[in-house]
Formats: structure tokens, sequence, C-alpha cells
């Protein structure tokens, strides 16, 4: 299963999922306790995984800013503190 937290899918998502062999799901969840309650014990349980794309150390934020202006990326970009 995919899931996107994007409320809006991506252009293709569904098409591109079934070609893959998977079902994808689009969800809206509101930030309040519940709701990061329930997506932890998603994470907890192994039903859903960050799909990271590339690590930058906090002295290189502007080029992690580039890469997601990019609209390329598949995944998070995640800034590290060294």
């Amino acid at each position: 299963i995919m899931v996107s937290t994007v409320p809006v899918p991506a252009e293709g998502l569904f098409e591109e999922a079934e070609a893959l062999g998977v079902r994808a799901e689009t969800i809206l969840v509101e930030a309040d306790q519940a709701g990061m309650l329930e997506i932890a014990a998603l994470v907890e349980s192994g039903q859903l995984r960050a799909t990271i794309a590339d690590t930058f150390p906090l002295t290189d934020v502007a080029k992690a800013h580039e890469a997601g202006e990019t609209n390329a990326t598949t995944g998070k970009l995640v800034l590290t503190m060294e």
C-alpha cells in the first residue's frame, strides 16, 4: 500500500500504483494528538515507513532547500545536527 498525506494526489499516482501492483490511498490527518498517535502506531507496527531521499548537515540547509524545490525528490529530505 502506498499512502500519501498530501490532500491532492500527484498526477498519475493511482495509475503508477496499479502498474506496480499496489494500492494507493491518500489521507488527511489533523495535527492533533489522536491523529499523531495513530500515525505513531502505524510506524511502530511497521505498516508505515518513511522514505528518505537524502540527508544534509544543517550547514547545507540551502542545498537541501534547492533539492526540495526541484520537485524531483522521492521521499523526505532530512537535516542532521552534527
